[in-house]
């Protein structure tokens, strides 16, 4: 087949114009929604949708460490050569920030407004600590002092030490930790970071007639704080 497209003086083509092009990051965000879609399209199983939007944020927590790192790099080392869709990194970054905006609001809605409603009709819970049955509080202070509490190191935050490190994909409670004469109205008082622990289920089955109840594990943390 014979190419018609006029070539400049010298046999040179011409440049294809940057809106033929997509942003690489870009392009992946919209991707992930497409997967986000499948999270909310209720003639999928029940489940499915649930492994679907799960999907959806371990491939955001991903593409943040990586891509977004990346073009973080970049802006630091004043590197502001647009790509071929013709934005600049920090233009990527700003773009990326509104659309992973809007595109947690969405996750959270579906969770929220969607799927736990879903699920709470087939029988599945999510439970908070304030809704737990008296045997079911003691079951989670028995697990709490026999299996979480031996594993957990709270780091202290001062001005005496390096911020503690926050490891990649880890979740976190930051808290106030109160000494004898020290009140939480003292700008002075103490912090600590506690690491919520990986090597443990994330949602604790809870005992419970008929239903399939959970708890999550930082809810569990949270409640013995005290300990």
């Amino acid at each position: 087949m014979k190419d018609t497209r006029k070539k400049k003086s010298g046999g040179q083509e011409p440049p294809v114009p940057q809106s033929r092009f997509i942003n690489r990051e870009l392009s992946w965000l919209a991707f992930n929604e497409r997967v986000l879609e499948e999270a909310r399209d209720k003639q999928n199983p029940l489940l499915e949708r649930v492994r679907f939007l799960a999907i959806t944020c371990s491939n955001l927590d991903e593409f943040f460490m990586i891509r977004v790192a990346s073009l973080k790099d970049l802006v630091n080392a004043g590197y502001d050569r647009p790509d071929p869709a013709g934005m600049t990194p920090l233009q990527q970054l700003d773009a990326i920030s509104a659309q992973t905006h809007q595109m947690v609001r969405v996750q959270y809605s579906t969770f929220s407004r969607s799927l736990l409603p879903a699920m709470a009709r087939e029988g599945i819970v999510l439970v908070e600590p304030g809704q737990l049955s008296d045997m079911q509080h003691d079951f989670v202070s028995r697990y709490f002092l026999s299996t979480i509490y031996p594993i957990l190191t709270p780091m202290a935050i001062d001005a005496a030490r390096p911020f503690p490190l926050i490891a990649n994909r880890s979740l976190n409670l930051c808290v106030s930790v109160e000494t004898p004469g020290n009140h939480e109205s003292d700008p002075d008082h103490d912090f600590a970071i506690v690491q919520v622990p990986s090597v443990v289920p994330r949602l604790l089955a809870l005992p419970s007639d008929g239903l399939q109840a959970f708890i999550l594990l930082e809810d569990v943390i949270r409640m013995h704080l005290d300990t």
